[in-house]
């Protein structure tokens, strides 16, 4: 029986010259399992689309079997993730098709099993890796049971031993009678399917069993290409000069420490694989060395401050054209002209973006290996002597996979210093060397820890402290930690209420607060809210900085009220001076403004900090509950407050990845004063609210794909 069927399907984007799918066909059966091949830009991932129904149908017709679920994991997971809770994220899907509560549970510890996720079963989303989030994007979609599975390079920030895990999981899934849809760049993971269909420039170009693709030699040989060749020596090159040095490094995210004591040394030249099982901090390692991040403890010495590219690389662009993007980092630099023109040239044509087919380009509109390579180029068109590249080749074909090693290999010839990391075997033993990230430290291939050479010689280097941007991300990340969930075990028995019972303690206090009157019975009331606070144990330090912050308002405001106010007839008037008349009503209005302030701050503060992000939800459906059984749709309501938890991070993590970005590529200077700090701000906004809107419309998808209505 045909659960898929696509029939002459052609597509076209806006703007774009050429088509994305030309006349594509094929049919897939229940419990038939597809794999899509081809290059970056191919139309795979447009195919996909097509197919879960998030694009419109220009011409032709696809055809899914009656009352069949379909269910598809985005190239980009972090776009797929809707909660702010893994386990909410994960059960989101199952509650919108009205599963019963046991049956959303067992279906949620399932897939987290499944994906390795269990034990982070009450983290943040936003506290994930970006390998774990990609986990998470597949338990989301895998807990819906959905008949089609599809799966658009679910794999490409993967760990080989997790890849191994979810692909043996595919199969056994697929082996139950689930049908699997599975775009892929990697042969071996081909060959599981039953079938291979192959795409060049939107056309189908082969179809036909995984026996008769591997029979096909040119074809195979043409997507995929030779395998990359080992280093011809795998010297520690440690007898040369040192172009980087990171000795004991430690750094937290919070109370999680990530880096331990890391120490390693770069020898100037060498090309450096940095390899370790997904959330292990290969991308906190390479952000701290590049400056991005303060470390705790420890020293970073290097012959000049490394560029980093990014691992999400749809965020590290913000230019609207591809050529303004690469120029972005060198006209900051100061090259302009011809030599600018050179350089952008330069660099897109080394990582495979033509600089006459690509310059005017738009980038949103490249594919993700495109925006991959595009990202890369940014970085190399600055010319710094050392390079991070975090998950450089993650999302791209085989053939743009070796291609970017190979520009790696390249940049080492010209005297750069290259740092990469990865999850392939094959483009670690590419490198002159391999680290190990394991338990916060980093270790040599040969398992022993890595070290730098003795005191004296590493501080020939000079000695680099984090961006002076940096502290904007630290303050970032400190405003995303207070969002986070509460720890019930340090907020005292205020904690452990019933969620429904702190809201309704909340509001018993809350509008007390901002009502009470007179002085005395403001008084009285913002006594009480201390107590709440200190029940909850809120810091009371915390509490004094808060409101000493506002503190000038509440002077201004009372200032606004004395002027404005009318005094009472007949009343004293302590101070006459033109529309500034002081009498005892106003300075009674003063006192309760100022008591109304405080009350509802500590209010306020002790239900955030008491009350976790998934007590908050529960307790809000707890409250309209009751409207339910009117047969009033509350889930509405409950899903926005969900939205709103996730939203607020994902902008900060957004605010945070274009600053980061524009550090490394000079585009925020230090800021003497309130003028200048303005300014340097200004270019984050316009890159902010574009990626705004483009999150909006991701989550608007991720929502469709879990079957909310």
């Amino acid at each position: 029986m045909k659960l898929l069927e696509v029939r002459n399907i052609s597509f076209s984007y806006p703007g774009r010259k050429t088509e994305a799918l030309k006349n594509v066909s094929f049919s897939l059966e229940r419990g038939g399992y597809t794999a899509i091949l081809g290059a970056n830009g191919s139309g795979k991932s447009t195919l996909a689309r097509i197919v879960c129904g998030f694009l419109e149908i220009q011409h032709g017709a696809v055809n899914v079997e009656k009352d069949s679920l379909t269910g598809i994991v985005f190239q980009s997971p972090k776009e797929q993730i809707v909660c702010s809770v893994v386990k909410r994220d994960t059960a989101f899907g199952p509650q919108n098709l009205s599963v019963g509560p046991d049956e959303v549970e067992l279906r949620t510890i399932e897939s987290l099993a499944a994906t390795g996720l269990l034990d982070r079963i009450d983290s943040r989303t936003t506290a994930l890796s970006l390998g774990q989030t990609q986990k998470l994007a597949f338990s989301g979609i895998l807990a819906l049971h959905p008949d089609l599975l599809v799966l658009d390079e679910v794999t490409a920030m993967l760990d080989p031993d997790s890849r191994q895990e979810l692909l043996f999981f595919i199969d056994e899934w697929n082996k139950r009678g689930h049908a699997v849809l599975h775009i892929t760049h990697s042969y071996d993971e081909a060959l599981r399917a039953g079938n291979v269909i192959v795409l060049d420039d939107g056309k189908i170009v082969f179809s036909g069993s995984g026996h008769e693709f591997a029979l096909d030699t040119e074809l195979v040989g043409k997507i995929f290409g030779g395998p990359l060749p080992e280093a011809e020596v795998q010297p520690d090159k440690r007898s040369g000069s040192a172009a980087f040095c990171a000795e004991n490094i430690y750094f937290s995210y919070g109370d999680r420490e990530v880096l331990r004591g890391a120490s390693f040394e770069l020898a100037a030249g060498s090309l450096t694989a940095v390899t370790g099982p997904s959330g292990c901090g290969k991308s906190t390692l390479l952000e701290v060395g590049a400056g991005l991040l303060q470390n705790s403890a420890g020293k970073i010495r290097a012959i000049s401050r490394p560029a980093l590219a990014r691992q999400d690389s749809a965020a590290a662009l913000f230019e609207r054209f591809a050529a303004d993007d690469v120029a972005f980092g060198p006209r900051n630099r100061g090259i302009r002209g011809r030599e600018l023109i050179s350089s952008v040239k330069k660099a897109m044509d080394m990582v495979s973006l033509p600089f006459d087919e690509f310059a005017d380009r738009q980038t949103f509109l490249l594919s993700g290996g495109e925006q991959r390579k595009l990202s890369l180029a940014g970085i190399i068109a600055m010319n710094p002597a050392v390079m991070f590249f975090d998950e450089p080749t993650a999302g791209l074909d085989p053939a743009g996979q070796k291609k970017v090693m190979l520009t790696l290999k390249e940049l080492c010839r010209q005297g750069k210093t290259v740092v990469f990391t990865t999850h392939r075997k094959a483009e670690a033993s590419f490198a002159d060397r391999e680290l190990i990230m394991r338990e916060g430290k980093v270790f040599a291939s040969d398992n022993r820890t890595a070290a730098v050479r003795s005191r004296e010689q590493s501080e020939i280097l000079p000695e680099f402290k984090p961006y002076e941007g940096a502290a904007l991300l630290t303050s970032l990340r400190r405003i995303e930690t207070e969002l986070g969930a509460a720890d019930n075990s340090k907020t005292g028995f205020i904690g452990k209420f019933h969620p429904v019972i702190k809201y309704l303690l909340f509001f018993c206090l809350f509008i007390p607060s901002l009502a009470a009157k007179p002085a005395a019975v403001s008084t009285a009331v913002f006594l009480v809210t201390l107590l709440y606070a200190a029940a909850a144990r809120y810091p009371a330090k915390r509490l004094a900085v808060s409101l000493l912050k506002v503190l000038p308002w509440l002077v201004f405001f009372c200032i606004f009220q004395i002027v404005f106010f009318p005094a009472k007839p007949g009343e004293k008037i302590y101070i006459p001076y033109r529309f500034f008349l002081l009498t005892p009503s106003k300075i009674m209005l003063c006192i309760e403004t100022v008591l109304h302030t405080a009350a509802a701050f500590a209010c306020i503060s002790a239900f955030v900090y008491s009350t976790p992000e998934h007590e908050v939800i529960d307790g809000f459906s707890g409250l309209l509950k009751p409207l339910s059984w009117c047969r009033i749709p509350v889930r509405s309501a409950v899903v926005i407050l969900e939205i709103i938890f996730r939203f607020i991070p994902l902008l900060i993590d957004e605010a945070s990845s274009i600053i980061k970005t524009q550090l490394v590529r000079g585009g925020l200077g230090a800021a003497q004063n309130m003028r200048a700090k303005i300014k340097v701000l200004l270019p984050l906004f316009v890159p902010l609210m574009i990626q705004t809107i483009k999150r909006s419309e991701s989550l608007a998808d991720a929502l469709t794909a879990r079957y909310f209505r």
